[in-house]
């Protein structure tokens, strides 16, 4: 016959077994955006189908190749191809090359009518069996995975709504090597903005402005200094780094405007002050 106390013990190990097996349940889980493959790992180059009937490898020989996963019918996945269209274009000219990858579970048509209808320049490529989603640990759509020119995982980021071209561009310019590691993250991981929202996203791009000034690439810098402003128009160092664009770029005359918009905002604005000095006696 079993007594209480040996009856007490049983429930209570019973109990512990339990709460150890929860445990060990809890702390085996990772949610799906953690699982990717580790950066540098090495990305196979296999050859894949392509709708048109042949093959092509996966990536090509450049400084850098972009893998655009994505799904069809998926509103986020035309809205990411959409804006890496966008994106695209400040790399024309430069070594990178891109691809469109789909599962071959999905419909190929549906795949190539959202390409299209994205404006997003890339060979499409179906992934047999969903090796290379397996070998990276995707999960989930759409996904841009950078990789180096050594075939190594450089950079792995998910679609964001807010400010995803910002982020690609950032990590690209780094692996071609415009930009430092240091720069990169400071593009990133710009100072939070008190407003949040567009603010935010305005210090993120002027970071990379000036990231890009440093490194001498002049009208792309301006080109990011300037969405910094459209998203924030009352971000004096937004102004000030057009004008200190503007300034190297021999034009003072368009720079003091810039200047003085910052002064404007932020009369303590010290790039800009120090720039009007600097471009006063060219006036």
């Amino acid at each position: 016959m079993e007594l209480p106390n040996e009856r007490l013990a049983t429930a209570v190990a019973s109990h512990i077994t339990l709460f150890i097996g929860l445990l060990a349940l809890l702390f085996s889980f990772h949610p799906a955006s953690a699982a990717h493959a580790a950066i540098g790992t090495p990305v196979a180059n296999a050859e894949m189908p392509t709708p048109e009937g042949g093959r092509a490898r996966v990536l090509q020989p450049a400084e850098t190749n972009v893998l655009v996963f994505f799904r069809p019918n998926q509103e986020r996945s035309l809205e990411a191809l959409r804006e890496l269209a966008l994106c695209q274009k400040g790399f024309d000219g430069k070594s990178a090359r891109w691809a469109a990858i789909v599962s071959d579970s999905v419909p190929v048509v549906g795949a190539a009518a959202m390409l299209r209808e994205s404006g997003f320049a890339a060979p499409l490529l179906i992934d047999t069996g969903d090796a290379l989603y397996g070998s990276l640990g995707i999960a989930l759509h759409p996904v841009v995975v950078i990789v180096d020119k050594e075939n190594k995982l450089a950079a792995f980021e998910p679609f964001r709504a807010v400010n995803f071209c910002a982020v690609v561009g950032a990590h690209l310019r780094y692996v071609l090597r415009e930009i430092s590691m240091e720069e990169m993250r400071a593009a990133l991981d710009p100072p939070k903005a008190v407003e949040g929202g567009n603010g935010q996203v305005a210090r993120r791009y002027r970071a990379l402005a000036k990231a890009l000034l440093k490194s001498g690439k002049l009208e792309k810098a301006l080109e990011y200094a300037h969405k910094s402003v459209e998203l924030d128009p009352a971000f004096a160092d937004g102004h000030a780094t057009i004008g200190e664009i503007l300034r190297v770029q021999e034009k003072c005359a368009d720079a003091m405007p810039a200047y003085d918009r910052a002064l404007a905002l932020d009369a303590a604005n010290a790039t800009a002050a120090q720039g009007r000095k600097r471009c006063a006696p060219a006036r």
